[in-house]
């Protein structure tokens, strides 16, 4: 049976793109062609050139300042280079980015309609177009009639800045799919911050737009969910394209995906087969809340056991991801936390036995403007006074030789792809920089370190890399390890229990061989008969 939108016009076609930076070919004669209506998977690992090529279709300026590109862009069978995002948007490319790039100074409202406000007819007839007030009313509204078609009651009048993760995604998507005049949808990781429902909810908005005739270019490191989502897949590996693959031919199956992706297996984190012992208590909560927005706990009573790997779990918006930024104090929280029979102040700005690696890495784990060893020694240093030749309160001086020689030893330990210890953390790729967000972790050899969506992004190869490099600190170093992840099979290859939050509450604990239905249960707060 022929699939629908082979039957329809041609959205985007790419004809030999490559791309450059100095003597790095990044890009390599890419052929790709998405139509109408379709949704069309591109995948392969960080650094394959995914980002580039996407930089090229909305017109990013770090393109243009390289030397620009070779080879042909078509929109709609129409040639046209984008040498701007806002010549992008007004062709009709419109794109939800991995990495927010929402204003937080402005309300969600005024984000989805950035550029394309509405004016009062009055002061526009008397002021004209370039003076004339903006009819915040008629935004407002207009914005959350776009939230509410994605299924989401927000007040489109907050500001975004304290919004949870899954939340600030859904204002990037409510801004796009909001455009009049929108062709072809690029969706960069959509649903690596998203819950089980959340991204059903999502994959089916995707398919109507696409029925209406809309393009879509889905980019994702969930294999599984590309493998059901998408009409066709292109893979790219180092530059190139290194295969292509249509529903309904044989090889559209994970096996052929993933072998083009790396042209090799994948080798599994595991925990081991030997169980834990439960022993003495690391940490405990009790009736601890954190009001985080969008991920409140409204009650937490858990016992954390002294070298284990705790796996904890849940819907978006039911509070997995608050218990991280609630014990480092990023958000206000009332109860206890008891490490080792001392109760802890939240409030501290640092602490020695702790560790805490968020979700949003780029906006709260790195300083993307510094070195790959400046970030890697960062929490040693300032926590632990590691890494200096001298410490006399404020007057310290950090040992360059021997941070450098560790950063460089981290470097191969985690397979951090770089240039050099030197190179900017913010010009690595999504999965490097989780890893260097990890060898920190490490550097600081915290007691209990609490680790958010750790794999949220990354492509499988740099998963089970991370997987496995937390199995490692926790074995070596003994460090009891706290992961708050959406991904249940991660959980399940690493973790001695899993905990599921529903509600702001632990509605269960469960061991991780658990069966995948009963955990959905879980999630939507039913128990097994």
């Amino acid at each position: 049976m022929p699939l629908p939108f082979l039957n329809m016009s041609i959205a985007l076609k790419l004809e030999n793109i490559s791309k450059n930076f100095g003597s790095n070919q990044v890009l390599d004669s890419v052929n790709l062609q998405v139509n109408a209506g379709e949704i069309h998977g591109l995948v392969g690992e960080n650094g394959s050139g995914k980002s580039t090529l996407l930089n090229i279709l909305i017109g990013n300026s770090v393109i243009w300042n390289t030397g620009g590109y070779q080879g042909n862009i078509f929109l709609e069978g129409q040639p046209v280079e984008m040498q701007s995002p806002r010549q992008a948007v007004k062709a009709g490319v419109g794109m939800v980015h991995q990495e927010f790039t929402l204003l937080p100074g402005l309300t969600v409202g005024q984000n989805i309609n950035l550029g394309r406000e509405n004016l009062t007819p009055s002061t526009r007839k008397l002021l004209g177009q370039n003076l004339a007030f903006i009819d915040q009313a008629r935004d407002h509204a207009m914005a959350d009639a776009a939230l509410k078609r994605l299924g989401v009651n927000l007040n489109p009048r907050v500001k975004p800045g304290n919004l949870s993760v899954s939340l600030k995604q859904y204002v990037e998507l409510a801004r796009e799919t909001s455009r009049k005049y929108l062709r072809v949808l690029i969706l960069d990781e959509p649903t690596a911050t998203l819950g089980t429902e959340d991204m059903e909810h999502l994959i089916s908005v995707l398919r109507e737009l696409a029925s209406q005739g809309t393009a879509v270019v889905f980019v994702s490191h969930r294999l599984e969910e590309v493998l059901a989502l998408c009409d066709r897949i292109t893979v790219l590996r180092d530059g190139k394209v290194a295969g292509s693959f249509a529903r309904g031919a044989p090889d559209f199956r994970l096996e052929s995906v993933t072998q083009a992706m790396i042209g090799q297996g994948i080798v599994a984190a595991k925990r081991g087969s030997k169980r834990f012992a439960r022993g003495s208590e690391s940490i405990r909560f009790e009736d601890f809340t954190v009001d985080m927005p969008g991920e409140t706990i409204r009650k937490l009573n858990l016992k954390v056991y002294r070298g284990e790997i705790l796996g904890v779990s849940g819907l978006s918006g039911h509070g997995k991801l608050a218990l991280g930024y609630g014990i480092m104090g990023i958000y206000p929280t009332s109860g206890r936390a008891v490490i080792d029979g001392r109760v802890l102040n939240p409030r501290e700005s640092m602490n020695k036995d702790l560790c805490f690696l968020p979700d949003d890495r780029r906006q709260a784990g790195l300083l993307l403007g510094r070195s790959i060893a400046q970030n890697i020694v960062f929490t040693a240093v300032h926590q632990q006074n590691k890494f200096l030749k001298f410490s006399l309160g404020p007057l310290s001086m950090i040992d360059r030789k021997s941070s450098i020689a560790y950063a460089e030893k981290a470097i191969k330990r985690f397979d951090i792809r770089c240039r050099s210890v030197y190179q900017k953390v913010g010009s690595l790729s999504g999965g490097n920089q989780q890893k260097v967000c990890l060898a920190r972790a490490v550097a600081a050899e915290p007691r209990v370190l609490f680790v958010a969506e750790p794999t949220r992004g990354v492509d499988i190869n740099a998963k089970q890399m991370i997987l496995e490099a937390l199995i490692h600190v926790n074995r070596e170093q003994g460090t009891t390890i706290v992961c708050a992840s959406s991904e249940i099979g991660d959980l399940k290859q690493i973790c001695d229990r899993i905990v599921v939050m529903h509600e702001g509450e632990v509605f269960g604990e469960f061991p991780p061989d658990t069966s995948d239905s009963e955990f959905a249960l879980a999630f939507s707060g039913k128990r097994t008969i």
